[in-house]
């Protein structure tokens, strides 16, 4: 077969037999959608090698980028494509074959990169069953316009997901994978999107998640209690961390008592992909290509699990409410089904961010003292921790010496943590069962609850003003330029109303405990895990720590000051 340019000019018949050729392949992902998108990469090999063999050309390499995008958005590099440049600086090829233009590259500068280094080297292209000399100023200029072509292609494609996806937020329609607690139906004959609806098991575990973190349950306790069940994760696919993990699992590993037994069993079940992996891995494989091969293969999630990252993304999702959000904002309210209640998610939503907020112990399913953390110390006001000695646990002011602060001296206060517990515990129980000390906290509550329905009224306000606003520009009745500046001063109005209905309401493991009898107080108090305690104390106490003098024991009433931290019910207190 003779070489042609692009402007079809023989060059003197000569032949290609015997030259050195590389086979390039790539495919992007196609997650979500049919499999008979694009081209496989073993569509384009064999193609290729097609190629090569009409020419007599010999194939020394292959050059695989799976899973990899060639455009200026890539996310990631192609170590392939990358490794073929060097074979080519190298001298070690003479020709490249891929299927088409837009395999080796959608982005122009890449173009330019690829082809000074075959010009330069004297290496030829080809694809689409022809033939390029890049030394050739014909075949430059097709080759580049089909490299334009397809960088204008992907910056097309990326226009019309962009314009669906805005679409779709201010529709309320649903983007991406489904969501966990949800369900799409489709019109069996349009496959068009019908209607999104509950998934009754999933939604079920989203309730119970958000209702447990609003009731101050620690997030890692939720997530073992469901590992413990047998709650199917919502993992979709295998990640290079569980690859790892299955290669080194055994038995005997402590990390199994804290799983369904069914789980444990599954694993040793698969004693094929645990050799696979370990096998592999051994080879020198990269964790995440062995994911990969799992996961095209379909292999079952054996090590997916729930986890504390988990309960706190769910519980804090405005998806739960029937809510579409586009970039963090809501766009269209009861887009869906409501899995949760609008007054759990605000206190979800405080929780939250009064862990997020805490320096110290803030992570509730860690500690192992009821007031480390919120308790201060009287002296500096630094949160008091806790320690063991041989005397048993004990609170202390962790505060360092910090020279001329306090004389310099660092640690003011300790005491025994069974007194102080005990003390406290009783101070709480008495104002709980105090029908005066009850009427004060419910309309502290009330008003609470009040202002947050106002802030939230406030925030459907200005949302649907600004819906209307964006319904004009989609309408062409006004200008982008016009809706940016509407969008300066609404979003931040939006933004500090959301900010009033995130105010912290008292989690309702309080609202069990008020209105009763001491004895019925300390029933209830006994039930709680330690993590609902410290809410109770974080969300109720204002507790202090005395100094006391070297070498006298005061009582407990005299080394702790011990408070409600509303104002009403700090009246009561001071006037019983």
């Amino acid at each position: 077969m003779s070489l042609e340019t692009f402007a079809g000019q023989a060059r003197g018949g000569r032949s290609l037999a015997g030259l050195r050729g590389g086979l390039y392949a790539r495919k992007s992902a196609y997650r979500g959608k049919v499999a008979n998108k694009g081209r496989s990469v073993r569509e384009q090999l064999d193609a290729g090698q097609a190629n090569a063999d009409g020419l007599g050309v010999n194939v020394v390499e292959q050059f695989i980028d799976d899973d990899r995008s060639a455009s200026t958005y890539r996310a990631r590099e192609r170590e392939e494509f990358e490794r073929m440049i060097e074979w080519i600086e190298a001298k070690k090829l003479d020709i490249v074959f891929a299927w088409a233009s837009t395999r080796l590259q959608r982005d122009i500068a890449v173009y330019a990169r690829l082809r000074d280094a075959c010009a330069a080297n004297g290496v030829l292209w080809c694809y689409g069953g022809k033939v390029y000399d890049l030394s050739d100023k014909d075949d430059r200029f097709r080759t580049g316009l089909d490299a334009l072509l397809g960088e204008r292609e992907v910056d097309e494609m990326r226009d019309n997901v962009l314009r669906s996806l805005r679409a779709n937020a201010v529709n309320g329609l649903p983007h991406g994978q489904r969501a966990y607690g949800y369900r799409r139906v489709y019109d069996p004959h349009t496959r068009a999107l019908v209607r999104t609806e509950k998934e009754p098991a999933e939604a079920k575990v989203v309730a119970e998640i958000c209702r447990r973190v609003a009731a101050g349950e620690a997030y890692a306790q939720i997530a073992l209690s469901l590992n413990m069940r047998g709650v199917v994760p919502p993992a979709r696919d295998w990640r290079k961390e569980q690859i790892k993990r299955l290669a080194e699992w055994r038995e005997d590993l402590p990390e199994n008592t804290k799983v369904h037994p069914d789980w444990v069993r599954r694993i040793k079940d698969h004693a094929e992909l645990r050799a696979e992996a370990r096998e592999r891995l051994a080879a020198g494989e990269p964790p995440l290509d062995v994911a990969r091969d799992f996961n095209e293969r379909d292999e079952p999630l054996l090590l997916a699990r729930w986890h504390a990252a988990t309960i706190v993304d769910y519980a804090s999702d405005p998806r739960y409410l029937g809510s579409r959000t586009h970039h963090g904002k809501v766009t269209a309210e009861d887009a869906w089904p409501r899995i949760v209640a609008k007054a759990t998610h605000v206190r979800c939503l405080a929780i939250i961010a009064e862990r997020k907020s805490k320096k110290h112990n803030s992570r509730p399913g860690k500690a192992v003292n009821w007031l480390s953390g919120s308790m201060q110390c009287d002296v500096c006001e630094v949160p008091v921790g806790s320690g063991r000695n041989a005397y048993g646990p004990y609170y202390r002011c962790v505060q360092p010496g910090v020279e001329g602060v306090h004389e310099g001296k660092g640690y003011h206060v300790s005491a025994m943590t069974g007194p102080v517990d005990a003390h406290v515990e009783g101070e709480l129980f008495e104002w709980l069962s105090s029908p005066a000390f009850v009427a004060a906290f419910t309309q502290d509550d009330a008003a609470a609850a009040q202002q947050v329905e106002e802030a939230e009224a406030e925030v459907k306000l200005l949302k649907e003003r600004l819906k209307g606003f964006q319904d004009k520009a989609i309408a062409g009745e006004l200008s982008a330029e016009s809706l940016a500046a509407v969008e300066v001063g609404l979003l931040p109005k939006i933004k500090e109303a959301e900010g009033k209905a995130r105010a912290l309401q008292a989690p309702s493991v309080v609202r069990d405990l008020v209105g009763a009898t001491p004895a019925e107080v300390a029933a209830a108090w006994a039930g709680l895990a330690l993590s609902q305690r410290r809410l109770v104390a974080e969300t109720l106490l204002d507790v202090r720590l005395r100094k006391a003098p070297r070498g006298v024991v005061l009582p407990m009433e005299e080394r702790l000051v011990v408070r409600p931290r509303r104002p009403a019910q700090q009246k009561l207190v001071k006037a019983a």
